[in-house]
């Protein structure tokens, strides 16, 4: 399986995060995981990559949260230097089923896609095949 080099969980559920987290490290698809318990702190997580001249090349996402949803985020990620957004898929991971989630989450173009959860090893299969050409 192709190795991811940075993947980023952002959700405020330490639970959801910690099994996302033993899942992803099971499967070995990634070099480094980061987390961020809203949307300001991904961005900010973010910023301190490009610093580095590094970017998340996967970035699980959850609706609601604190200080900064899912859709805030979106709204503020779409503003980053389009170098940095190139790289990045972004699936929305949520366990909202709510029509009016997911049609408002059809408004954003840096939405690559969107999962209900849990996130599980045929979902992540199914992103690496989708999204970085894992067969």
């Amino acid at each position: 399986m192709i190795k991811l080099g940075h993947l980023l969980l952002v959700d405020d559920d330490p639970t959801t995060n910690f099994f996302n987290r033993h899942l992803l490290e099971r499967m070995d698809v990634c070099e480094v995981i980061h987390e961020a318990g809203n949307g300001q702190e991904a961005l900010d997580k973010i910023e301190e990559l490009r610093l580095l001249g590094e970017a998340p090349d996967l970035i699980l996402l959850d609706i609601n949260m604190p200080i900064m949803n899912g859709f805030e985020f979106l709204d503020n990620y779409a503003n980053l230097d389009q170098k940095i957004r190139e790289s990045v898929v972004i699936c929305m991971l949520t366990t909202s089923l709510a029509q009016s989630d997911l049609d408002r989450s059809n408004e954003f173009a840096v939405l690559n896609d969107y999962i209900d959860k849990p996130l599980s090893e045929v979902k992540v299969r199914d992103l690496m095949q989708t999204y970085f050409g894992e067969k």
